[in-house]
């Protein structure tokens, strides 16, 4: 193909030069000029185009300076090339897939591409998207309980959109039964008085804050998207607290379940989801969080303490950020007014602000129903 290409008249050219030449499609010119610079062969064969858009450019390329030899000779090896492909993998695709287990950045293209390929489809399938979704939880000692933290979640979306009539979006928040809580409006929900359990916040939306409607089913409370919104200029924000007291484990469990894990699954396909783990100086001290990713589509919701569900896990190039120490540093560049919301909690909750460490993972096009989990090591029981 090299010889091919140094035969074109102009030649060495330039992507846009050799579509004009040989009036090809631009993506075949860009990847057949990147990978007949490479040396490696396994980048050659990650980059090429497949043998169907290789023999149209040969087609497009006789009788415009390649010799008969050449052309020939770069049949010959596209013929190879395709029985490879069939031979070792079966399709171009299961071929991408083998050599990204052994190319250094392959895997993670390969990841990033298939990732947003089921973004687009599930956000055409469900008729929604978002640009961002935020998971945050906030461990901080219980007051009521020297066993437990407080937990406080914030949930939420950036530029939700509705893509076409008709189809429902709906949000879940669960609350401990017996607990009251209040609307994104403000408005009581059933016939719960207010109370600081699940809130609104409202004014750090960039956008127009969401009008949900508000039903509640035994213990939890189900937020529907009026059907009045509709495309990219009805885009809207929404951002949710739910906060529970003594909701979690201070100390390390006896019966071999001694991992704690907090995870977050977007209720609707994203472009980016940042889930963030703040933790008080107490909580979880001298442990670094291990990220787990699972599949839920055949059991649900995993435990990261159920050995039954390793098989779930997903081998995924994903990672965890350390924040570092205080949190009036914290910010997101996908939530212009992330700081202000973490003071605004801290400032409600009665945080001291300076005594909480980050974590992040940010994860581009993140796989709708599946659960990305941050899981902490307890201290031993007391």
């Amino acid at each position: 193909m090299a010889a091919v290409l140094a035969s074109l008249p102009g030649a060495p050219l330039r992507p846009n030069q050799l579509v004009k030449v040989l009036g090809i499609n631009r993506a075949v010119a860009s990847k057949v000029l990147g990978a007949t610079s490479r040396r490696d062969p396994l980048e050659v064969m990650h980059e090429i185009p497949g043998p169907e858009p290789l023999r149209r450019l040969l087609r497009a390329a006789k009788g415009k300076g390649p010799s008969t030899e050449d052309l020939a000779a770069a049949a010959a090896a596209i013929d190879a090339f395709d029985g490879l492909i069939r031979r070792e993998a079966g399709t171009r695709g299961a071929l991408d897939a083998m050599i990204t287990a052994r190319l250094p950045g392959a895997r993670e293209r390969l990841e990033l591409a298939s990732k947003y390929s089921i973004y687009k489809g599930m956000s055409q399938l469900r008729g929604v998207q978002a640009d961002h979704w935020l998971g945050v939880a906030v461990v901080a000692p219980s007051a009521s309980d020297p066993l437990m933290h407080d937990l406080t979640w914030v949930n939420g979306a950036a530029s939700i959109q509705r893509l076409r009539p008709g189809v429902s979006v709906r949000f879940a928040y669960r609350h401990h039964r017996g607990s009251a809580g209040i609307g994104p409006t403000g408005d009581a929900v059933g016939e719960l008085p207010p109370s600081p359990g699940i809130l609104a916040l409202d004014e750090f939306c960039v956008n127009p804050p969401a009008r949900f409607e508000a039903r509640r089913s035994g213990d939890v409370i189900h937020y529907t998207l009026p059907d009045d919104i509709l495309g990219r200029r009805d885009a809207v924000d929404v951002f949710i607290v739910d906060h529970h007291e003594a909701a979690m484990r201070r100390f390390a469990k006896h019966d071999g379940r001694h991992r704690n894990s907090l995870f977050v699954e977007p209720a609707v396909p994203v472009a980016t989801l940042v889930f963030d783990t703040i933790l008080h100086d107490e909580a979880f001290p001298g442990s670094d969080p291990e990220l787990y990713i699972y599949d839920t589509g055949y059991d649900g919701i995993a435990n990261v303490n159920d050995p039954e569900r390793d098989d779930d896990r997903i081998e995924i190039r994903e990672t965890v950020e350390y924040l570092g120490h205080d949190m009036t540093r914290f910010d997101a560049a996908e939530f212009p007014r992330y700081g202000d919301m973490l003071l605004h909690l801290a400032d409600r909750f009665g945080w001291d602000p300076t005594r909480f460490r980050g974590y992040r993972t940010r994860v581009r096009y993140p796989v709708y129903g599946w659960q990305v989990c941050l899981s902490f090591e307890p201290p031993p029981a007391r």
